[in-house]
């Protein structure tokens, strides 16, 4: 009862839970979106009496102005990243317009947008050397031991939150294979606590497997950028060296199950979403979209390589809510942390610990966790025969 009263006040619209597109109406909470706008829209005042201002704004359409009508509607119809577009591919459709309507009128939730400066210089590290402004081609700027940083001093984070509404979750497992346990296998633990609490709960995992070798011909910018030497001893980080190398850690082998259903991408682009099957579709966006997914766990590595590509990608141009989970990301550079902290702007992040607590308290519950969608079929496995001509099985 409780469940059914919390679903009719969120999505009276909605005429089931269990559908891959669940709409959502106004919230009087939040304000759902990949991140908060920088600055707060102003002083209150009546919907009706802001709405000309600040939401149907002057139009002009052209070349270096905004699209017309038209232009808007095509971007609809075949752009993967629009939400309850044709294309599609995560599966949220929260009528974002009427929640702008309704409360991009208030200010920025929290303690994020423009902050005092005491505050940002504590969570940035970075210190206002002289906060007297500076004009530099309009823009007023200030000193700091970083260099020159708008005088508006800004932090952004992620607007929304795990409870916002009904998700129905998916789990990335990047890069976790066998040639790069020296260096990911500390992740185990964590990765492998939220593994087995999708698996429990019968939700689904995807995993991708670097499966780059020195002599395999698919060269491109990244076989560029990581150079031609090192091969002979293995510190060429572009390609995996031992034999089975880019087999998963057998720690988080995958099913018998995930593996004939496609689960499992051979990957050679550090963006998951790169991978392509043999009629040149998205491995892992044809998946998502399959089982109506609209929020994307990930973990595994790199975290300065696979993890931001990925995750950017997710939110920018897949309509799709990313968790980072804080202790099951990872990486052998310096970088970690900084990255962590870009990615602060568009996804969520806690720890592992975390994470499965959510999901075991809301286990079963609709009004919080969505229950998988089945796949109508198993998809064509991308596969070659001793001749190297490709075909499908």
């Amino acid at each position: 009862p409780a469940t059914s009263a919390r679903l009719r006040a969120l999505y009276p619209r909605a005429p089931s839970v269990g559908i891959p597109r669940v709409p959502m109406p106004l919230r009087a909470r939040v304000a759902v979106g990949a991140a908060v706008a920088l600055c707060s829209a102003g002083s209150a005042a009546a919907h009706g009496d802001v709405g000309a201002a600040w939401f149907f704004q002057p139009q002009h359409p052209g070349p270096v102005g905004d699209f017309s009508p038209e232009e808007r509607a095509a971007l609809r119809a075949v752009d993967p990243g629009v939400e309850g577009g044709a294309r599609a591919v995560g599966a949220a459709d929260t009528h974002y317009g009427e929640l702008v309507r309704a409360h991009g009128n208030a200010s920025n939730p929290e303690d994020f947008g423009i902050v005092p400066r005491a505050d940002w210089e504590r969570r940035s590290g970075v210190t206002v050397l002289d906060p007297e402004p500076v004009s530099v081609s309009g823009a007023k700027v200030v000193l700091t031991d970083h260099g020159l940083m708008p005088a508006p001093l800004v932090w952004i984070k992620a607007a929304w939150k795990l409870e916002d509404r009904p998700r129905r979750f998916a789990l990335m497992v990047i890069e976790m294979i066998e040639d790069y346990r020296p260096y990911l296998g500390y992740l185990v633990p964590s990765v492998k606590h939220v593994w087995e609490e999708f698996h429990a709960q019968d939700m689904p995992v995807m995993y991708s497997n670097w499966a780059r070798r020195p002599g395999d011909g698919l060269y491109g910018g990244l076989d560029r950028a990581a150079g031609n030497r090192g091969l002979r001893a293995g510190t060429n980080v572009q390609y995996t060296y031992q034999d089975r190398g880019l087999y998963p850690m057998s720690d988080l082998y995958p099913t018998e199950e995930e593996q004939e259903r496609g689960h499992v991408i051979r990957s050679i682009h550090l963006n998951k979403f790169a991978d392509l099957d043999g009629q040149g579709k998205s491995i892992l966006a044809e998946k998502v979209r399959a089982l109506g997914v609209d929020t994307i766990v990930l973990t595994g590595g790199w975290t300065d390589a696979c993890i931001i590509s990925t995750a950017l990608h997710a939110v920018d141009a897949m309509n799709l809510d990313v968790v980072l989970l804080e202790d099951a990301v990872g990486t052998a550079t310096t970088n970690q942390q900084h990255v962590m902290s870009v990615l602060a702007g568009s996804t969520a992040q806690l720890t592992s610990h975390d994470f499965v607590a959510y999901l075991r308290k809301h286990r079963g519950d609709a009004a919080y966790i969505l229950p998988p969608a089945k796949e109508e079929s198993v998809p064509f496995v991308f596969k070659y025969d001793l001749a190297g001509r490709v075909g499908f099985g």
